[in-house]
């Protein structure tokens, strides 16, 4: 185990203040064997001490100090001189040494990762911001990977994070991130499944939305998706809604890394993205998700080959009384 990074099989759901809340339950569902790609995350004191290593504290403390959050141009400008320091500060040797060797043992064998962002709150049961900050997908080299994890970094600091923090009441500086590096999954299909209905609030039916590809569309509501609503008792599909699908994200292939959003063949866009075998199979798998956390769970799956695979699992935010 190492000062700075550690793996998933290192860490707990307790360990949201060092880990974020994605990398703390992506760790607690592979201790409990489900499946989960493999990853590392770079642990939230890691940023402190690229901070304090090149002397940043003052000026961060003097930029934070001016916001005026009446102002956006000004807050967009203040924001993104936080980034710039962040994305360009040297990383110190050890931090730099554990990730490197990290990185080189995840790519080993030719493969993909995703950098994406994990955050908590300091002295706080907050352990997400949903949209907040950034993901990357499809990186191959050492020196891709490092460029995005200084640029998860420095996500802590964009305008949209940052107005959120504010208006939740959040200090500053209590924001924490930890960039996770994981395998990349090349889906096929991929989604959203709650384990409670987060539109009607009723705890006794399950909710998935899917479309072919990458799950950043359904995540970001780009695009039109298939919906299966099923009974929690019997598991039986109580309706099923095969959307005419336009919009996918697969791999950029022009730019050999990273994602894009292209059109669908148009002889698939009425095609079902789930057998009810598949829909059963993550039902399933999401009741003992919400077991292993004990609360209604959001989320975030990805089909490959025929394996299904968990990417994220939070509780759902806001789900109100039916």
């Amino acid at each position: 185990m190492g000062k700075w990074v550690k793996t998933f099989g290192e860490m707990s759901k307790k360990d949201t203040e060092e880990a974020g809340g994605k990398a703390a339950n992506l760790s607690e569902l592979t201790r409990h064997g489900f499946p989960v790609p493999g990853g590392f995350c770079v642990t939230s004191p890691s940023l402190q001490h690229v901070v304090d290593s090149n002397g940043l504290q003052p000026k961060i403390d003097e930029i934070i100090a001016s916001f005026d959050f009446e102002d956006y141009e000004g807050m967009e400008t203040k924001t993104q001189a936080l980034r710039d320091m962040i994305s360009n500060a040297p990383i110190p040797g050890d931090l730099l040494a554990e990730i490197k060797e990290n990185i080189a043992q995840i790519i080993a064998d030719g493969s993909m990762v995703a950098v994406r962002s994990s955050v908590s709150v300091k002295d706080s049961t907050v352990t997400s911001f949903p949209g907040m900050m950034d993901t990357y997908h499809y990186l191959r080299s050492e020196e891709e990977i490092m460029e995005h994890i200084q640029k998860c970094w420095a996500s802590l600091w964009t305008t949209r994070a940052t107005f959120n923090r504010h208006h939740k009441g959040v200090e500053q500086t209590k924001g924490l991130i930890a960039p996770i590096v994981q395998r990349m999954i090349h889906s096929e299909v991929a989604g959203i499944l709650f384990t409670a209905n987060p539109i009607s609030g009723v705890r006794d039916e399950l909710v998935i939305e899917a479309n072919f590809g990458l799950g950043e569309s359904v995540v970001s509501g780009k695009s039109m998706n298939d919906f299966y609503l099923i009974d929690k008792g019997t598991l039986a599909e109580k309706q099923r809604r095969i959307a005419r699908k336009s919009v996918i994200c697969v791999f950029d292939e022009n730019k050999g890394w990273g994602r894009c959003d292209t059109e669908l063949p148009p002889e698939k866009a009425t095609d079902p993205t789930l057998s009810e075998a598949e829909v059963h199979q993550l039902c399933e798998m999401g009741l003992k998700i919400e077991e292993v956390f004990g609360a209604p769970q959001d989320i975030e799956w990805a089909k490959a080959k025929g394996q299904m695979y968990i990417l994220q699992a939070r509780n759902i935010r806001n789900l109100k009384e039916a």
